[in-house]
């Protein structure tokens, strides 16, 4: 036979195709399989719903509005809504952290209305608190757009008018509400660049970034708000790094402030001090320019 001949292709055996078909088959089921275990992963890190009656529900302010809301799949969403007695400086919707509903932010959202003189919004994702169904990523993105409809509604002005403020995975609602629809302004506190990017630092060996559903992008999405933008993140926060909020900040439009809290109450979900509340309510002032929310 010719060197240069063409050697004929071996023939596989019969078991061998049938096992090449097979793995060809199962790779599809395979990733599917790893992308739902991976947002399991994801939601046993996001998502610890405290329902009620676990909270403080006896400290509900009687100056708050006890509302419900309904979302995007058709389930009923609660909240307590602070409204400002007089002219509002602004209408804040606030979209709070893991581990908390409503009933933990009684206090928070009395003394942002009193300091920021603003009506507050403070409401809980599906399956926090009062709120029906189960919280999901892509769902608690819906549930901060029910929720600003009805603020809205409520104050008779365009949902671009509202200002959003998110507190830890609350913030990544915030951003992507802004992004998407416009906001007065964007307040965003102790928060992460991505979910991939807190996935990778919990399990370092998963492709968590790449198989998600839904990545709570804030890092990508931030740049497309280009309203005054107000970041703070403590240093010692040992649950989102403080390098995760320096990046939010650099990938924001101008106008925006940094804002990094005092040593003492630098860490995850610190309560606000005077220097903070200080901060907040001069980054409100600026935004009045004769125009003010009722």
């Amino acid at each position: 036979m010719d060197a240069e001949s063409p050697q004929p292709t071996p023939k596989l055996s019969r078991g061998r195709r049938m096992l090449n078909y097979f793995l060809l088959g199962f790779l599809p089921v395979l990733v599917y399989m790893i992308g739902c275990q991976t947002d399991r992963i994801a939601w046993s890190l996001l998502f610890h719903p405290p329902k009620h009656p676990k909270g403080y529900w006896e400290s509900q302010p009687a100056s708050c509005e006890d509302v419900r809301f309904v979302n995007a799949r058709n389930e009923t969403l609660h909240g307590w809504y602070f409204p400002f007695d007089g002219t509002a400086k602004a209408v804040i919707l606030y979209c709070h952290g893991n581990a908390e509903n409503v009933s933990f932010l009684g206090g928070v959202a009395g003394e942002l209305r009193q300091r920021l003189q603003s009506s507050i919004l403070v409401f809980d994702y599906a399956g926090y608190g009062k709120s029906e169904g189960s919280p999901s990523a892509s769902g608690i993105l819906e549930d901060g757009r029910a929720a600003r409809r009805w603020l809205a509604e409520r104050n008779g002005i365009p949902e671009s008018e509202i200002v959003v403020y998110g507190q830890s995975l609350g913030g990544a609602v915030a951003v992507d509400l802004a992004a998407k629809d416009e906001a007065r302004a964007m307040i965003v506190e102790s928060s992460f660049t991505s979910l991939g990017d807190m996935g990778r630092l919990m399990f370092p060996l998963l492709p968590v970034n790449g198989l998600l559903k839904e990545n709570l992008a804030s890092i990508k999405k931030i740049g497309h708000f280009y309203g005054p933008v107000f970041i703070s993140h403590g240093k010692a926060d040992s649950v989102v790094p403080f390098g995760q909020g320096k990046r939010l900040f650099k990938a924001a439009n101008e106008p925006k402030t940094f804002y990094v809290p005092i040593s003492g109450v630098d860490y995850h979900s610190a309560p606000l001090s005077s220097e903070h509340l200080e901060k907040l309510r001069e980054f409100i002032e600026e935004l009045v320019d004769g125009t003010t929310a009722q």
